[in-house]
């Protein structure tokens, strides 16, 4: 019985010991940073980063992804639109990676860090700690904790060596950074320039622009690293892993801005018409008031419930007035009108307040504000001296 235990032993001795090589990367192994162009789909609209480990002498080549979720995960997109969604970091085959940007034809970069040995086995081991079950999960935040500033953290807590990124003078805010990847989403874009509020016109330092990939990337070309009194650029090389340089997205879809400045156009037109000739356009303020009230609803919650850092504080409630819903159905009440009409002073007042509010309003907004604008004065002047026939 005791050699029997003796045995068993020395068999757990070796398979730990078995694991524990598996762990150590050999001195030929590298370590590098893949940056993913972006896709079409609107998770994949930034683009993406992950870290590859290669070892041809144990057969290792493994990419470590920090994007993962699920949208069959339980309330998914209420937990979403709360920020509370939680991302999983997950391993996966080299091979089985890039599939995947094969077939959506993303071009994929590769740059090749200059670790030391120790740096590479120490970073092996730590993506390997995060990667087990009861570590893998974490609270996604667009800003600041996302799959690009997790690589880049992971890097400098466990390379081994001290990483210095170049600094800049922030000019440009995050809502100038992601409008860049909007080209195409026009439509997302007004969806994003609602719900992000006054914060996210505030200027990003050089590092904390790298929770983009492709800032990440080029923070990354021009980085150092020091390790004694000997200072060598972080990056060793650059590949092209993959290239699809006509892989551009195309929509037909009419801008919000061109869209919202025709009905400008058609709502301003059908106002001094009806001026003119002395007729009511009641019909055009239920409309506009209950659908800005409407919208202010939907961005009030997001302002108050959200916990996305940059939700609040958020002045498109100054134009999306939530009262503006109640205000439409007082109106109808031809009796209380008297004093209700006064409501249009405050609206006008709010609406021109927005204008020094400090926040990067998106250029549909201005038309919206020029329709209530033009309702307010009619509904004030118009009959009097304002649109004079």
């Amino acid at each position: 019985m005791y050699k029997q235990y003796l045995l068993l032993i020395f068999l757990l001795l070796l398979i730990f010991q078995k694991q524990l090589n598996a762990q150590q990367l050999s001195p030929d192994a590298s370590v590098s940073i893949l940056t993913c162009d972006p896709g079409i789909d609107v998770y994949s609209m930034y683009g993406h980063t992950a870290i590859r480990v290669k070892d041809e002498a144990q057969h290792i080549d493994d990419v470590f992804n920090y994007g993962l979720f699920s949208f069959d995960a339980p309330d998914f997109m209420y937990r979403f639109a709360k920020g509370q969604t939680d991302y999983l970091m997950g391993g996966e085959k080299y091979g089985s990676f890039m599939r995947e940007y094969i077939e959506d034809k993303r071009s994929v970069y590769e740059q090749v860090l200059n670790l030391p040995p120790d740096g590479k086995t120490g970073l092996f081991k730590a993506l390997l700690e995060n990667a087990k079950p009861e570590n893998r999960q974490y609270r996604y935040n667009f800003f600041m904790d996302n799959c690009a500033t997790r690589v880049r953290d992971m890097i400098e807590r466990n390379a081994g060596v001290s990483v210095h990124f170049t600094d800049n003078h922030p000019s440009e805010s995050y809502r100038d950074l992601i409008k860049k990847y909007h080209h195409h989403f026009r439509w997302i874009d007004l969806g994003i320039d609602l719900l992000v509020g006054k914060k996210a016109d505030q200027p990003v330092s050089a590092y904390g622009q790298m929770f983009l990939p492709d800032y990440l990337k080029a923070q990354f070309a021009g980085a150092k690293i020091t390790a004694g009194d000997t200072t060598q650029p972080l990056v060793l090389e650059t590949r092209t892993l993959l290239l699809f340089p006509n892989a551009s997205v195309i929509s037909d879809l009419p801008w919000p801005a061109i869209v919202f400045g025709c009905i400008f156009l058609i709502v301003a037109g059908i106002s001094v018409r009806n001026v003119r000739r002395k007729k009511s356009t009641d019909w055009l303020d239920y409309w506009l008031f209950a659908l800005s009230g409407l919208a202010g609803l939907i961005i009030g919650w997001f302002t108050l419930y959200s916990e996305h850092p940059a939700m609040s504080p958020n002045y498109n409630l100054l134009w999306a007035f939530p009262l503006n819903l109640v205000f439409a159905a007082i109106w109808r009440i031809k009796k209380w009108r008297i004093y209700s009409r006064y409501y249009f002073y405050l609206v006008a007042a709010i609406l021109l307040l927005s204008l020094f509010a400090g926040q990067v309003f998106n250029p549909a907004v201005y038309m919206i504000m020029l329709m209530l604008l033009v309702r307010c004065g009619v509904n004030l002047f118009g009959n009097r001296y304002l649109f004079k026939p």
